[in-house]
């Protein structure tokens, strides 16, 4: 921009020039070299605007170069001390470098001993898969078992419920049972109705669920007591032997008589429901078995 202007201020003073010395011109351009001189005036005054401005920026121009100068020698100060750090670091790199390869050579040593080890490991995974398969299996099979047994306790709760309501009735059956039979011993009259050798026919009401004795529709009125002792016969039976009948509960019209050998407790053909029984009273057994059993079934 300084170079244009002055350019253009020399070529100003040549055509001044050229006016003032040459020959003479007429009015209209004397008007133009006047309007000529105001440019002149105008331009140097902005020339020397642009000179002072230049020459404040050229002056910021070198201060700049100064810290410029100023920052790159402690740059070049800095770069030097590195490169002394760096080169009383090489020995120390050269030697992490030397424990670097012996570490590589470790660890590739240490990863073929690995896959060697590693060897047994899977054959024994592989081993594994099968059981595990076996143990989910058993655990499936062990939550259904645990399942089932807490629906059994739960039924077994159930009975043992029943069961308890069950004994509670028993209980009060033999209570009242018991306040009968006194109130009817008292009544009864000595001796006994049936005697020893007396028989009686008899016809099987039913047999007990249990097995262990039957029933008959035969009581006080038919001279039958609590505690006599019959030797009984079924010919009926599969066994022709004689067996033995005591009777641990007599009513008006009805007794129970319960065996007193296990064979006839095992075996329902010694007496069924239907089947006509010809009982003879007898004396008590004399068999010490025979009597723990008697006093087993009356307990």
């Amino acid at each position: 921009m300084f170079i244009f202007r002055l350019t253009g201020f020399l070529s100003l003073l040549g055509l001044v020039g050229y006016l003032f010395l040459g020959p003479k011109v007429p009015k209209t351009l004397t008007a133009e070299l006047e309007r000529s001189n105001e440019e002149y005036k105008s331009l140097r005054v902005q020339l020397e605007s642009d000179k002072n401005e230049s020459e404040s920026e050229l002056s910021v121009v070198f201060r700049s170069r100064v810290d410029f100068r100023n920052k790159e020698e402690e740059a070049i100060g800095k770069i030097q001390d590195l490169k002394s750090e760096i080169n009383g670091l090489a020995p120390k790199l050269d030697e992490f470098e030397g424990e670097i390869k012996t570490k590589s050579d470790e660890l590739e040593k240490l990863t073929e001993e690995f896959s060697e080890s590693r060897k047994p490991i899977d054959t024994i995974v592989q081993q594994k898969k099968p059981l595990e398969e076996k143990l989910k299996i058993i655990e499936e099979e062990k939550s259904q078992l645990v399942k089932e047994l807490a629906e059994v306790k739960q039924e077994t709760k159930n009975v043992e419920t029943d069961y308890n309501l069950l004994v509670q009735k028993r209980n009060q059956i033999r209570e009242s049972f018991e306040e009968d039979k006194i109130r009817l011993m008292d009544g009864i009259k000595k001796p006994f109705h049936l005697y020893y050798s007396d028989i009686r026919d008899v016809e099987v009401a039913n047999r007990a669920p249990s097995g262990k004795g039957i029933f008959i529709n035969q009581g006080y009125q038919d001279g039958f007591r609590e505690g006599m002792e019959f030797i009984t016969k079924n010919p009926n039976a599969v066994s022709k032997l004689s067996f033995r009948l005591v009777a641990n509960l007599v009513q008006k019209n009805f007794s129970y008589l319960e065996f007193l050998n296990e064979a006839q407790v095992k075996d329902s053909s010694f007496a069924q429901q239907g089947d006509n029984l010809q009982l003879i009273r007898s004396g008590n057994s004399l068999l010490p078995e025979n009597t723990d059993q008697n006093n087993s079934l009356k307990n």
